[in-house]
């Protein structure tokens, strides 16, 4: 028998179990067809037959004919359900399938009353017993979609009582009776059936549909446990790094204050100048890492004011392009109605000259660097955090881009995958705290040879004043 394709159960809200149940008792009765067209043919082709040497050639062969027919028409109906998505249209083949139901109850009702054979006792129980023998088969074929049983049992047995109905003797009309309780026995029992199947559909589905709720639910709680985790994970470092920083910031104010004193001192002595020189700059590089694990810590300093992006991206182009070097080409994207953003102007050029660093150790053979400017509103594209008006800066480099595993850890303190000495690990987690700190937001996306996009979502002038006093603005 052939088999059907069975599709995933999707997940069934609950005004929408009833729906699902009466789609899946069609696809039941579907399912069972191949039996009832096999079974036709060929109890027919052995009636026909049996009733050949009684009824006279050619009723027998034309009858046959008739349930061959009506037998290829349910094939096709049973045929285009199979390539059809029947949970779209139940309705149209529960009718299709009453139908053929229908029909092929009629072939044996209307055939066995035309082909009767009067005098022949045999004969005559022989083929009420294959009548009786199909009706009793469409309960348990047909017994998941009522109206398709009823159609059978009812076009089946109705003709046939009514023949013995009109024979005429006590006996037949016994006969006729019992073939009328016969046909109420199987449609009660069919009733039965098709309570128990339909009860049996609907409790699966309501199982499936709890399993997938959970299991969703299962998933929403491990990644907000993972992303708790996380979080304290980098609060705890962020207060460790904050408290180590602002103690090293005292240390080394003091150091560069005094080199400076002694370089005043030692302008006669060029070695010296030169050596303290070294350990001054030294020092201010020690300043600028101290700056960034504040800015990974949230404690920075921060001078907020209205900056107009455009313009900032303008005077910064010969710097980005110096620091990118002649193999990449610089792209800038920038509309005329950018609305202004409340930030730390300084911060901000240095975020991007960090993002464009970065962009330019992802490209070591040569690309392109496209840095573009929009005005957004919160919503469905934004991150979820945010409320409100924005400038979103989008900065996307053609390099080597990074895998999921990667992604995932790219905002992680003291994660590089820069040589040693080369990268401190930093430089996102700064961009990200100083862009947080600020009021915004920041998000990630890259794919392993296709490049890496950096979103700043930029809180406008407006929008900013709140953020600044729940936020603070200083350490």
């Amino acid at each position: 028998m052939p088999s059907f394709r069975r599709e995933p159960h999707r997940r069934v809200p609950e005004d929408r179990i009833g729906g699902a149940v009466y789609a899946e008792q069609i696809a039941a009765v579907f399912r069972q067809m191949p039996i009832a067209l096999a079974v036709n043919p060929i109890n027919a082709a052995l009636v026909a037959i049996i009733l050949d040497t009684t009824a006279g050639w050619p009723v027998p062969a034309l009858w046959f004919g008739a349930v061959a027919l009506i037998t290829v028409g349910r094939a096709v109906v049973w045929w285009r359900y199979r390539g059809a998505d029947g949970a779209a249209n139940p309705r149209r083949w529960s009718i299709a399938a009453s139908l053929g139901a229908l029909l092929a109850g009629l072939s044996w009702g209307l055939g066995g009353a035309v082909m009767f054979p009067p005098g022949s006792p045999v004969i005559q129980l022989f083929l009420t017993m294959v009548i009786g023998g199909m009706c009793a088969g469409a309960v348990v074929i047909s017994a998941s979609h009522q109206p398709a049983l009823l159609a059978f049992l009812l076009a089946a047995c109705l003709p046939m009582a009514g023949r013995f109905m009109t024979a005429g003797t006590s006996i037949d009309r016994a006969v006729g009776a019992m073939i009328l309780v016969f046909a109420a026995a199987m449609a009660l029992a069919g009733k039965h059936l098709n309570r128990i199947l339909g009860q049996a559909m609907r409790l699966r589905l309501e199982l499936d549909q709890a399993n997938r709720r959970l299991r969703e639910e299962m998933a929403e709680h491990r990644v907000t446990e993972a992303a708790l985790l996380q979080a304290q994970k980098i609060e705890a470092i962020g207060r460790l790094t904050g408290s180590i920083a602002h103690d090293f910031n005292n240390l080394l104010a003091v150091v560069i204050g005094n080199l400076a004193m002694a370089k005043e001192h030692s302008h006669q002595q060029a070695a010296a100048a030169q050596a303290i020189e070294n350990a001054a700059q030294a020092a201010q590089r020690g300043a600028v890492l101290i700056q960034r694990m504040l800015g990974f810590a949230r404690e920075q300093r921060l001078d907020p004011q209205p900056v107009d992006v455009g313009e900032l991206l303008a005077s910064a182009k010969e710097m980005l392009s110096s620091t990118l070097g002649p193999q990449i080409e610089l792209v800038l994207d920038v509309p005329a109605d950018i609305a202004a953003v409340e930030i730390d102007r300084g911060q901000l050029e240095l975020a991007m000259l960090n993002l464009a660093i970065n962009a330019r150790d992802a490209m070591p053979a040569g690309g392109t660097l496209r840095i573009a400017i929009a005005n957004r509103r919160a919503g469905a594209t934004a991150p979820r955090e945010l409320a409100g008006d924005y400038v979103l800066l989008e900065i996307t480099d053609t390099g080597i881009g990074m895998d999921e595993e990667t992604l995932a850890q790219a905002f992680d303190p003291f994660f590089t995958t820069k040589q040693p000495g080369i990268g401190t690990g930093l430089g996102l987690s700064t961009v990200q705290g100083f862009v947080v700190q600020s009021g915004g937001a920041v998000r990630l996306s890259s794919r392993v040879g296709a490049g890496t996009t950096v979103e700043l979502w930029l809180p406008t002038a407006g929008a900013a004043q709140d953020a600044f006093g729940d936020r603070g603005g200083a350490g």
